[in-house]
């Protein structure tokens, strides 16, 4: 027999038609995460997104930040006026630097239902750290952090590059060693290092909280770097796109959600003797418009190390040559580009006083962290964060869609495509795979299912360049583009007939001028068109777009005899 209570929650599901299971559940957030600092603005104030599971029956989730250490509390506010059958989304605006406590209630019209909490949300300053070994670093007990409000992903394989986007990990640790001194490391591939004690002078100076995502590789040089950003694949001994897919990956998966103020940057000693100064100048600042075209937003910050130093035991070429100044004067020029900072110069320490317990007297060790830890603190002084903007999201992004390999393939192959989700997902959710253009444009949906990675099978109309696509159907969440491939083929390039997309004017130019459409087509009565420009219909020609959008100082001029039809 059914017990009583039971068939009554089941008749109500039935008449809201809910999931049976969604009713039953309790309230759960799945973003975001105890610990997670979200990048504040220069006013001093950030946004928190949150979402999660709640009860089938909810009409209403409210909630609010209270004060854990600095900032201000929100008192309580409505975070979803209608969730959507067991899952809720919602976000705090203009919310105050500082540690917080998040408190979430679920309501069925005016009675509370259930309730749940997370501790530890910050808002404050996001940092990356990337370069080679002297990034990569080497655990330090002075390096950990002190302050309960440094954060980090405790993550640690031994080596750069051991990761799969299809597992990637959302625990946030404390920024210190208490796994041991061999096994705490930052997420995707460093040390703790410096880092967690850099964070502890932060927060003196700013009394914000401090998250650090550690993305370096060992005896890497800029060429490594900027040939990885470009696409390839392999490089020497390096693949699956390293090095930069450890910087990649984490501005995908990570920083996307979150925001950040910069990248801390320490390289340039694999460059000393090979590279020119209009080299390493061109090689980095390559690998910098690639961090802030994947970010997508904001013009991310570099705070850029001066670094040369090889000593000559490592090769004759070093002999009288052990620091390098056009590697130097590069990094001073990348230095003072827009948004970007000098970081430390140490390539005055040096052994007998520095590097003691390396063979070589290359790496810094244990020993050396103090006096690193102070130079990087006195390279990120107050006036670095009124001086230069972070990146903020835009919105709140749930889903993302990680790299794809090969990089170069041919249609009829199979490629694994890994996402990253934190949507709050029902019971009868899929997980659909897409095929965009290069700029972005649907093409087509290549796979449906729940494993992660999902199996796709190139269309024998690809020949071209593409992304990929991760979309949930349960709740309904788009997420964001993969990185592109190339797939050479002989087919058309595009399916037939294509599908409908938002077609936007990318510049003044006529109608029927396939280049003035960022998909790289012309409009059809399936399509929604956005003038953002001047755009001409010419003369004698009929356009056509099932749906037009015009933005202010948008311009549609017809010339003589020129016509638009319009979709029903």
């Amino acid at each position: 027999m059914i017990p009583l209570h039971v068939k009554r929650k089941f008749l109500s599901c039935l008449l809201v038609v809910c999931p049976f299971g969604n009713l039953l559940a309790q309230l759960q957030i799945t973003f975001p995460t105890s610990r997670l600092v979200f990048q504040r603005n220069n006013a001093n104030q950030g946004t928190v997104s949150v979402t999660g599971y709640c009860p089938g029956n909810a009409t209403q989730i409210r909630a609010q930040l209270t004060v854990r250490q600095g900032g201000a509390a929100t008192g309580w506010i409505v975070l979803d006026n209608a969730p959507q059958t067991g899952v809720f989304q919602g976000a705090f605006t203009g919310v105050t630097g500082g540690w917080y406590n998040l408190e979430v209630k679920a309501f069925s019209g005016t009675t509370e239902i259930t309730s749940t909490s997370m501790d530890r949300i910050g808002v404050g300053e996001v940092f990356i750290t990337a370069g080679q070994s002297n990034s990569w670093g080497a655990n330090c007990y002075s390096g950990q952090a002190t302050d309960d409000r440094v954060s980090i992903i405790n993550y640690w394989t031994g080596q750069a590059g051991q990761f799969t986007e299809s597992a990637l990990p959302f625990t946030v640790s404390h920024a210190d060693l208490s796994t041991g001194i061999n096994n705490t490391g930052m997420f995707p591939g460093a040390y703790l290092y410096v880092w967690g004690a850099l964070g502890d002078r932060l927060i003196n100076q700013l009394g914000v909280p401090v998250m650090f995502y550690g993305a370096s590789y060992s005896g890497t040089n800029s060429k490594h770097w900027v040939n990885s950003a470009n696409g390839i694949e392999s490089w020497g001994s390096l693949s699956q796109n390293m090095p930069y897919r450890v910087l990649g990956a984490t501005i995908l998966h990570y920083l996307k959600r979150t925001g950040v103020r910069g990248v801390l940057w320490h390289q340039g000693e694999g460059d000393n003797y090979y590279q020119s100064y209009a080299d390493y100048v061109n090689n980095i600042n390559t690998v910098i418009d690639k961090s802030r075209q994947q970010l997508g937003f904001g013009n991310l910050s570099w705070v850029v190390s001066r670094v040369s130093y090889i000593p000559a035991s490592l090769g004759s070429e070093y002999v009288n040559h052990e620091t390098d100044p056009n590697i130097i004067a590069a990094q001073n020029t990348l230095a003072g580009y827009q948004n970007n900072w000098p970081g430390p110069a140490t390539d005055g320490m040096i052994y007998p006083n520095y590097r003691k317990q390396d063979y070589y007297h290359l790496h810094f060790d244990a020993d050396d962290c103090p006096a690193l830890i102070n130079v990087w603190s006195q390279a990120l002084p107050v006036s670095y964060f009124t001086s230069t903007q972070p990146s903020l999201p835009t919105r709140t992004i749930l889903l993302t869609t990680g790299y794809v390999f090969p990089f170069t393939t041919s249609p009829g192959q199979s490629v694994q495509v890994p996402y990253f989700s934190r949507v709050p997902t029902r019971g009868n959710n899929q997980y659909q795979v897409d095929i965009m253009t290069q700029a972005g444009c649907y093409l087509a949906t290549l796979a449906t299912g729940t494993s992660n990675p999902l199996s796709v099978t190139l269309p024998g109309w690809a020949n071209g360049r593409y992304r990929f696509r991760v979309r949930s159907t349960s709740p309904a969440n788009t997420g964001e583009l993969s990185e592109p491939i190339t797939i050479n083929g002989s087919g058309s390039g595009l399916p037939s007939p294509l599908p409908p997309n938002r077609l936007i004017s990318t510049r003044d130019g006529f109608w029927n001028d396939p280049s003035v459409w960022s998909c790289g087509w012309l409009p059809s009565l399936i399509d929604t068109a956005e003038l953002k420009h001047s755009v001409t219909v010419p003369t004698g020609y009929q356009a056509q777009v099932g749906l037009l959008q015009q933005n202010s100082g948008s311009k549609l001029i017809y010339q003589s005899g020129g016509r638009l039809r319009l979709g029903n």
